[in-house]
């Protein structure tokens, strides 16, 4: 080749190298091109050509690029290093392992070959091998950040924790942006009990990146632990713009911020003596505050004073419409827009008077023969009724656009979302026709009120199921499994579709969600086209039918469900006919012992002769409320489901209900031949007191031990037994 050809390919090869630093991948990859046009044998023009593809999702053409490079020069170690990456990220491990083996052959100095081994080595479960990889890493090239941070995850697994926080420090020193680290000494610290020292490193994770999922949750869980102060409300108020955790979490930690045991004191006085709220000075500034809106906007509020408050707000600012107090009402605009989607969210839960009702029916009457659209009279009818129930109201604001953004996220809630969800459920496939009269009836329930009404859920980080059940049933574990890596998952009882989006934390999993109700369904599949999600299909279907599917699956989640079945053993057999031998099975079943509060509620409302009715329900809790000596009937008003109405009617109005005791619990899982694995408890303190009340039941699995402790804790399985079996 003469000079002036080489000088060309330099050049060009010079000029692709500039572009592909600025992140100009369509013109380098354009350049290296050139270069082959000119010289085909420029083994390095095809290695970067090929790293370019990669990231441009052309995975099989950087293959060939590499393959290329290799075929041109079978010495270079650079290219079969690359070339492992890919077939890593395909889980074609052992042709990765076979790549990094030859890149080390060829350079036994390369660190990131060492490093990318060590990956494939603590994949397959080879931690040892995956530790020598990473120290000669390490050995060759001290600042290769990444191999300090897996050396130390496997310090991590084997409890040698001092040495996995040194590790994460020296990934944090040779990389000072390496977020990944920030994160996993963050979860260390966490586990460890050092909370203080976990907040600071989830906090550096946050300002690396505000979209880091583990340090988000990490924040939210450590909430209760975290000083008030600036910095608490600004975390507060930067989670409830996100739109990937369940703003409920938030809640608590918000209430304690922005209302103090005295300001509730003061504020009841002013209630219970009937003094004008909306003219109280801290009235006046809690009205004014973001964060307080952001939590009526998101979360379902679950708080007997607030439920006043709100309530005692709402019809003072209805009664001061036509008679508007120093301009009161429009300074307030955006916490009444707010306060209409608490109500939205809680399915107008709360009781009003004769006259609240008489004058709501004048105000939407009026809006309906306006020809002017008057966005402060439209957010107070919202606060009372859906604005979707007014053909009219709905005609008139499918089109409209606000100055005020929140005016339009109303618009959008009230009215757009549920228009869309009738388009949706027309979409939905049905298995076949539900006849079974037990699954017609709680079919009917469903539709009316599809449970429960969210706005946001948790997106969690994605993780090889074997990780993910394994977090689940700790101390207990299972062995890794390959099989499960690309699971075949069924949510059998999906309901508005949180079940199935937390499902979605299963690596590579395909998800079928089934339902009864169409309407739930409906909302479900809304609710994951708006939040991205590609890998959740919806049926319509009846458990007892799930045989007509014809397909087998690796884990199927089921709960709170077969409860409300005719015959809950029959419902199981179903899915046990349906999952895979040696497949995982989670279950959700009504305790006996921790619902004997639910039991006395239901006895009340037969007593009283309540109907299955939003009306009644209002009523119906009103006088729970007032029964505050009653401790059991105190007890469910102190219970998130008190506080919406479709919550209220699953809870206490559900026309069919069984509830269990660990000992049936066990018989059943003995005479279907399950493995029990362990229950799933949110609050971990039962089961550090479980261990230490049973030491010698190292895997927490002695069926015989947990009913015996429930009879001491009965408040245990409060929230259902939600537990892990295997099929053997």
């Amino acid at each position: 080749m003469d000079k002036n050809k080489n000088l060309i390919i330099k050049e060009t090869f010079d000029l692709a190298v500039k572009n592909y630093q600025k992140n100009n991948l369509k013109a380098a990859q354009g350049l290296y091109n050139q270069v082959l046009e000119i010289d085909p044998q420029q083994a390095s023009a095809h290695n970067n050509l090929g790293g370019i593809l990669k990231q441009l999702g052309e995975v099989e053409n950087a293959i060939e690029c590499y393959e290329k490079a290799i075929e041109i020069n079978p010495n270079y170690a650079q290219a079969h290093c690359n070339l492992g990456v890919i077939f890593q990220s395909l889980n074609e491990n052992h042709k990765a392992q076979s790549c990094y083996e030859k890149a080390i052959e060829i350079d036994p100095n390369y660190a990131q070959a060492h490093c990318n081994l060590g990956v494939i080595f603590q994949s397959l479960n080879e931690n040892h091998k995956a530790q020598s990889c990473y120290e000669k890493a390490i050995e060759i090239d001290p600042n290769i950040s990444q191999a300090h941070n897996n050396l130390a995850s496997i310090f991590q697994k084997f409890r040698e924790h001092q040495k996995a926080i040194v590790c994460y420090e020296n990934a944090i020193k040779a990389d000072p942006d390496y977020e990944g680290a920030h994160s996993n000494l963050g979860a260390l610290f966490h586990e460890l009990g050092e909370h203080q020292k976990a907040i600071t490193y989830y906090g550096k994770v946050i300002l690396l990146n505000n979209n880091n999922l583990a340090a988000i949750n990490g924040l939210v869980l450590l909430l209760p632990l975290i000083p008030t102060s600036v910095h608490l409300k600004k975390l507060l108020l930067f989670l409830f713009r996100k739109n990937n955790i369940d703003p409920n979490d938030l809640t608590d930690r918000t209430k304690l911020l922005l209302l103090s045991n005295s300001d509730r004191n003061h504020l009841l006085k002013a209630i219970e003596t009937e003094s004008l709220l909306l003219t109280n000075d801290f009235i006046k500034n809690l009205l004014k505050e973001e964060l307080f809106h952001l939590m009526l906007q998101k979360s379902l509020i679950a708080d007997r004073f607030i439920e006043k408050l709100l309530t005692k707000l709402r019809s003072e600012i209805l009664f001061t419409l036509n008679d508007p107090i120093q301009n009161i009402l429009n300074e307030n605009f955006d916490f009444i827009i707010s306060l209409a989607e608490q109500t939205w969210l809680n399915e107008y839960v709360y009781i009003h008077s004769k006259k609240e009702i008489n004058d709501i029916n004048k105000l939407k009457k009026k809006i309906e023969n306006d020809n002017n659209i008057n966005e402060l009279e439209i957010s107070i009818l919202a606060t009372y009724i859906p604005l979707n129930t007014s053909k009219i109201i709905t005609k008139k604001l499918l089109d409209f656009k606000s100055k005020n953004f929140l005016f339009n996220d109303l618009i959008n809630l009230q009215i757009k979302e549920p228009l869309k969800e009738k388009q949706l459920l027309k979409t939905i496939e049905s298995l076949d026709v539900i006849d079974d009269s037990v699954s017609k009836k709680v079919q009917e329930q469903y539709e009316e009120h599809p449970y429960p009404r969210w706005r946001c859920a948790n997106k969690f980080e994605k993780f090889y199921f074997s990780d993910a059940i394994n977090f689940a049933i700790k101390p207990n574990k299972i062995d890794h499994d390959s099989k499960f890596d690309n699971p075949n998952v069924l949510v059998a009882g999906c309901g508005t579709g949180r079940h199935p989006i937390n499902a979605t934390r299963y690596k590579n999993a395909n998800i079928l969600a089934v339902d009864l109700s169409l309407t739930s369904l409906a909302y479900a599949k809304r609710k994951t086209e708006d939040l991205g999600y590609k890998n959740i299909k919806y049926l319509h279907a009846d458990i007892l039918q799930l045989k007509k599917l014809n397909k087998k699956f690796d884990i199927i989640e089921s709960v709170g469900t077969i409860h409300h079945m005719k015959d809950p053993v029959k419902g199981l057999k179903v899915l046990l006919d349906i999952l895979e031998p040696h497949g995982f099975l989670k279950l959700g079943l009504y305790s006996e012992t921790a619902r004997l509060h639910i039991v006395k509620v239901r006895e009340f409302i037969k007593s009283k002769n309540y109907k299955n009715t939003s009306e009644d329900i209002k009523i119906c809790r009103q006088e729970i409320f007032n029964k505050k000596n009653d401790l059991l009937m105190h007890k469910f008003s102190h219970s998130v489901d008190f506080y919406s109405t479709s919550a209220v009617r699953d809870l206490v109005f559900h026309i069919q209900e069984h509830r269990f005791t660990i000992p049936q619990i066990s018989k059943i899982l003995k005479d279907l031949d399950l493995e029990f694995l362990g229950f799933s408890l949110t609050n971990s303190t039962s089961k550090t007191n479980y261990s230490k009340l049973f030491p010698n039941d190292r895997k927490n699995i002695s069926l015989d031990n947990w009913h015996q402790f429930e009879i001491n804790n009965p408040d245990t399985f409060r929230a259902m037994y939600q537990f892990w079996v295997k099929k053997n």
